[in-house]
């Protein structure tokens, strides 16, 4: 099986206005938008802060687990 293409521990940084999830080399692999105002979320189409933090954690365990995979 080949190497992730990203360097292990995965991290999130909390950025002005998004969740960033960054390997160990501080390359973003992803972005996780949000709003903190209700009355402008819905016009952006973005997340909750609280709501995105659950998002980029969940990227990072998914992209954690398929590096941690064995093949048969």
């Amino acid at each position: 099986m080949t190497p992730p293409p990203y360097a292990l521990p995965l991290r999130i940084r909390k950025a002005a206005e998004s969740f960033v999830v960054e390997d160990a080399g501080g390359v973003a692999l992803a972005y996780v938008y949000f709003e903190e105002d209700p009355s402008r979320r819905g016009l952006v189409n973005r997340l909750s802060g609280a709501d995105a933090k659950v998002v980029a954690q969940t990227i990072a365990r998914a992209l954690t687990g398929e590096a941690g995979e064995k093949s048969p």
